[in-house]
């Protein structure tokens, strides 16, 4: 079983930052520290599968999980995701049964799904026997992430939850703030409520509640909620972050920034 996928399992704090800088360096670089996932971001950065593929690479022999935020639950997307090596796939916009239904659906062989056969670097090019792929990939390894972003998702918490194969309901904060009519005022009653919702969903259906943090300390609070899969900002806020605490110091700045994606 991967680290990640017993990592879920047992309720451990996994933690882990989102690529969104298209060279291999960044990823060679954070994959010398004690984080559990990364996160390649296809929806908003600028990132395509060939991308992925190479930036996935330096990862190999480490214990931290790739996944990747495919642009769109799309099985040809998921596929192809897959087949480069993802251990896990993070699907926008789940709104009902049917769209979770399907996510799974993509990203599993069939009986039991859709996928067409063809894993190439997920076998690591036939070292790995796709018999051994085929019967322990998707039991022990494979992490489905459905991304709570909406109104209508919060409305449909437990259909969606309640779909076996989900493992981890990520909340994206911007995107459900903007939603609620409140946009990035997370510490609105109304947020909140939200997130305490996911949370119960996710206890009731045994799914791992997950959310973006954009500072440590944010991320510390949303730990201290009960939020078990936590990302610790992006690549490029990370480095904007740094910067910016060392220009503050040195009297470049005013202050600190305090959020970062």
């Amino acid at each position: 079983m991967s680290s990640l996928k017993r990592k879920l399992r047992s309720g451990e704090i996994a933690l882990g930052t989102w690529i969104t800088i298209n060279h291999p360096d960044i990823v060679d670089a954070l994959s010398e520290l004690p984080l559990d996932w990364l996160v390649f971001d296809m929806e908003h950065a600028p990132l395509e599968i060939s991308d992925a593929e190479i930036l996935l690479m330096p990862l190999r022999g480490s214990d931290i999980s790739p996944i990747i935020r495919v642009p769109w639950n799309d099985m040809v997307i998921i596929k192809r995701a897959l087949d480069i090596g993802a251990e896990g796939i993070l699907v926008p916009w789940i709104n009902s049964r049917e769209e979770a239904e399907r996510a799974v659906s993509y990203a599993s062989y069939p009986p039991r799904g859709l996928r067409g056969v063809g894993p190439r670097r997920a076998v690591r090019y036939g070292q790995r026997s796709f018999l051994d792929y085929y019967e322990n990939f998707e039991k022990n390894e494979r992490i489905i992430m459905v991304q709570v972003e909406t109104r209508k998702a919060l409305e449909n918490l437990d259909e969606i939850l309640s779909t076996p194969g989900i493992d981890v309901a990520y909340v994206g904060p911007m995107d459900l703030s903007v939603s609620l009519g409140i946009p990035m005022r997370f510490s609105d009653a109304r947020f909140q409520d939200a997130l305490k919702n996911v949370r119960d969903a996710c206890e009731r259906h045994g799914v791992t509640p997950g959310i973006h943090a954009f500072s440590p300390e944010q991320a510390q609070e949303f730990i201290s909620q009960g939020f078990r899969f936590v990302a610790l900002m992006s690549d490029i806020g990370l480095m904007r972050r740094s910067l910016a605490s060392a220009l503050a110091m040195l009297g470049r700045m005013k202050e600190e920034v305090k959020v970062g994606y």
